[in-house]
Formats: C-alpha cells, sequence, structure tokens
C-alpha cells in the first residue's frame, strides 16, 4: 500500500489517496488506525422516507385493486339483475333453484346468448329465490356478494325493514341484510 499520512488537523489525520485527495478518515479519539465507517442520521431519514414513500404507494395500489374489484362485482349483480327481468318477464317467475350454478344454467336455458359471470379473485356471487306468500311461487328473489372493502358507498336494498336474510352460494351461504358488514346484496325493486 502506497498510501501515505498526509495532514494532521483537529485530531484527526487523513490518508491520502492518489493525487493527494482523501480517501479515509482516521480519528485518534478511536485510536490511531481505526477507521470509522457508516451512514450518518442525515442519510438514514432519507433512505427510510423514501421506503415510506414506496410503501404508501404499493399499499394505495392493493386497496386501488380491490376497490376496482368490488365495483365489478356491483356490476355483475346489476348485470344479473337485469338477466333475472328478463326471464321474470318470459316465465312468470324466477328461476326456482338456489345457487348461483343452476341460477347460470336456468338463465342461459332461458335467454338466449347470456354471459352469467363468475365469481372474482374467489368470492362467489349468491342466489336465492323468494316464494311469494299467497301461492308460493318464486316472486321474488336476493343476490348478493361479499366485497373486499367497506364501502360505505353502496347501499344494499335489502334494507332496514326487513329481516336478514340468508343467500345461498355453491359453497356456503352469506348473509344479506342491513348492518351486515363487506356484503351487498340487491333484491327486485
Amino acid at each position: 500500500m502506497k498510501q501515505l499520512l498526509r495532514k494532521m488537523k483537529g485530531g484527526a489525520a487523513f490518508i491520502g489517496g492518489e493525487n493527494g485527495r482523501s480517501k479515509s478518515r482516521i480519528s485518534f479519539a478511536k485510536g490511531f488506525g481505526e477507521l470509522r465507517g457508516g451512514f450518518t442520521l442525515i442519510e438514514m431519514i432519507i433512505v427510510i422516507a423514501i421506503i415510506g414513500i414506496l410503501a404508501t404507494i404499493v399499499i394505495r395500489s392493493f386497496v386501488f385493486i380491490a376497490s376496482a374489484r368490488d365495483s365489478k362485482r356491483i356490476s355483475d349483480i346489476r348485470t344479473v339483475q337485469n338477466y333475472l327481468e328478463m326471464y321474470y318477464n318470459a316465465e312468470g317467475q324466477y328461476p326456482p333453484d338456489s345457487g348461483w350454478t343452476k341460477l347460470t344454467s336456468d338463465l342461459q336455458g332461458a335467454i338466449p346468448n347470456v354471459t352469467v359471470p363468475k365469481e372474482i379473485n374467489g368470492i362467489p356471487y349468491c342466489y336465492n329465490p323468494l316464494a311469494g306468500p299467497t301461492n308460493g311461487t318464486d316472486l321474488s328473489y336476493v343476490i348478493g356478494t361479499e366485497l373486499e372493502t367497506n364501502s360505505n358507498v353502496v347501499n344494499n336494498s335489502v334494507g332496514e325493514a326487513k329481516p336478514k336474510v340468508t343467500c345461498a352460494m355453491d359453497s356456503g351461504t352469506l348473509t344479506c341484510g342491513a348492518g351486515t358488514p363487506n356484503v351487498y346484496c340487491v333484491e327486485p325493486q
């Protein structure tokens, strides 16, 4: 090593590199020959701030993606609601079988060129016919799905005055009604 001790200032020695430029600082307070290294407080604060900004961007993008999927689910429910009205006009009642798979086959059998949406990101839809009070035919229904975000913007049509309704999924049930968080359910208006 061809480094030479060039200058001494205030208890520190600078070991010079090529062309007299200082490369390392040796502190006499800690002992001659011991190099001090590491990051300054300012550098650490800047790095932590950058990591915080990046984390905020990533978290917001996940929330935005979940919100977009919820919007798609609500749109799908409204589309199926239109299909159910078309089915009712053709058959005089709503499809009699519970569950989304049975609803899909009933709608596709009665209405040509119908594409019933499927689950999004593993969250299924539900359908349950509700019998009318006088003749027992299916004069009403409830369809719904779970939402990933707690959206207060979206209101269920299964409201306060009605009891909570169980909606049949292909694998389990969903409870629809007032006060049920992260659930979107509708019935005919």
